[in-house]
């Protein structure tokens, strides 16, 4: 449970191809924000910021502890990609097993099934994380498309193309949420939608600034969308009329999609292209602060990628934030100010529950911070397949009923033991499960990059 490997090759590859895969016209580099044709160069906010340096593995010569978590609660809803408007479903009541309950293709890819989501040769993967709520599974898929599924029974219940007429390309970024009886949509297209959940009905639909960068973030009757361009951009949750408008720099090197953003109470907490953590006023759009979280990763250095690409938590008073480039941190959420840093760089989103908080690492390893000091309490290596011909990464992880859980790349999945980080139930489901899964009405759902949806009991 202590070996702790080289960067994963998995990992690696990715970002070397979104880096340097721009030979055809459907490779991974489409996916890079300095090839946005509706970039547009925007001021961007001068103001103080805390520089976050990482500077040695964390895990090297740990005692692997016990991490304290909190007792498991119900979620109605799985509401936002993070699971709620903070990006905090903790520990979710109801035990898995771990078996296939019923799979379905819920989307089109675009031609092929990309790594983590993201296009390929043969064309482009899902890459939007799925939410749910009232029994009733939301999928945006590559093409534009959004369609619900009954959790229960896999039958669809609607399909809406929130794609502009005439549109024919697959394209990237974007994804839903879904609050109010509402889904919004923001597109690879550059709009926000809102559908009726009920009808199927758009009931309204605004231009972005440019492709939506992540999938939009809903609190406090409002909603926020950050755009390739790296525009932020907040709209009422009812009419759509727009609200305020903030800039946040852009990465010459970045990936079209990421994490959404975190609402709580009157802030909504951003994060960047460029390894920026921003915190903005929900009704106005005025700075709160701004901190960067790039540490020293082996991909930061090959590529020039420094995305802060995981939704950042807010937990309490303070933010958890990490990125491809190579730091976890934990900010001040009312200053910003930094709590404690670790070296430890993930395009997942962590997962808190009592004093602890979970990520997959770069390197393919569940670890466990203690939330109060960063110190890490264990790490365990997921497995990888030795003989496969496919390199493989792993996504996640949520947490049911005090297990963690996170889908792979080569059809598989894995829950860790939280307190303890003993590896569990390792089973085969037969589909590449490329995007981070969701936890709703006692099942697990796991989106595969080519669009299969698979519910887990």
């Amino acid at each position: 449970m202590t070996a702790f490997p080289r960067l994963s090759h998995a990992v690696l590859a990715l970002v070397v191809a979104a880096t340097l895969g721009g030979c055809g016209s459907d490779s991974a580099m489409d996916s890079l924000s300095n090839l946005n044709p509706f970039k547009k160069d925007q001021p961007v906010i001068q103001d103080n910021r805390t520089s976050i340096l990482a500077v040695s593995d964390p895990t090297r010569g740990i005692t692997n502890g016990r991490a304290n978590i909190g007792a498991a609660t119900a979620l109605t809803a799985w509401s936002q990609p993070g699971g709620t408007a903070t990006n905090d479903p903790g520990n979710v009541a109801g035990a898995l097993q771990g078996v296939h309950y019923w799979s379905i293709k819920g989307g089109k890819s675009g031609f092929g099934n990309g790594m983590m989501g993201l296009s390929t040769s043969k064309g482009r993967g899902i890459s939007a994380r799925p939410v749910a709520a009232d029994g009733v599974v939301y999928v945006y898929d590559a093409v534009g498309v959004v369609s619900g599924f009954k959790v229960a029974n896999s039958g669809a219940t609607w399909h809406v193309g929130a794609y502009p007429q005439g549109a024919r390309d697959s394209v990237g970024g974007g994804g839903v949420a879904v609050s109010g009886g509402r889904v919004y949509v923001a597109t690879g297209y550059g709009e926000l939608l809102s559908i009726e959940t009920a009808t199927s009905s758009i009931l309204w639909r605004v231009k972005l600034d440019a492709p939506a960068r992540s999938a939009p973030a809903v609190g406090s009757g409002k909603v926020v969308v950050t755009a390739q361009s790296g525009v932020v951009q907040a709209f009422d949750a009812t009419t759509g009329a727009t609200g305020w408008r903030a800039s946040t720099e852009v990465s010459g090197a970045a990936l079209a999609g990421a994490g959404s953003a975190a609402i709580s109470a009157d802030t909504v907490v951003v994060a960047g292209s460029t390894g920026q953590i921003q915190a903005f006023d929900l009704a106005t759009g005025s700075v709160k602060w701004q901190a960067s979280i790039t540490g020293n990763s082996s991909i930061s250095a090959i590529t020039g990628l420094r995305d802060a690409s995981a939704s950042p938590v807010i937990h309490g008073d303070a933010v958890y934030a990490t990125g491809i480039g190579g730091a976890l941190v934990a900010l001040d959420l009312k200053t910003g100010d930094v709590r404690w840093q670790q070296p430890i760089g993930s395009a997942e989103t962590p997962v808190i529950s009592g004093g602890s908080l979970f990520l997959i690492d770069l390197e393919n390893r569940m670890i466990a911070v203690d939330l109060k000091t960063g110190k890490v309490i264990w790490a365990q290596t997921l497995p990888l397949r030795p003989s496969s011909s496919r390199k493989g990464s792993w996504a996640g992880p949520v947490m049911a009923a005090g297990k963690l859980w996170a889908t792979s790349n080569d059809g598989r999945i894995a829950s860790v033991d939280a307190v303890s980080g003993a590896l569990g139930v390792t089973t085969e489901i037969g589909f590449s499960g490329a995007i981070a899964p969701i936890l709703n009405s006692g099942k697990m759902m796991v989106l595969a990059g080519d669009g299969t949806l698979i519910a887990v009991n």
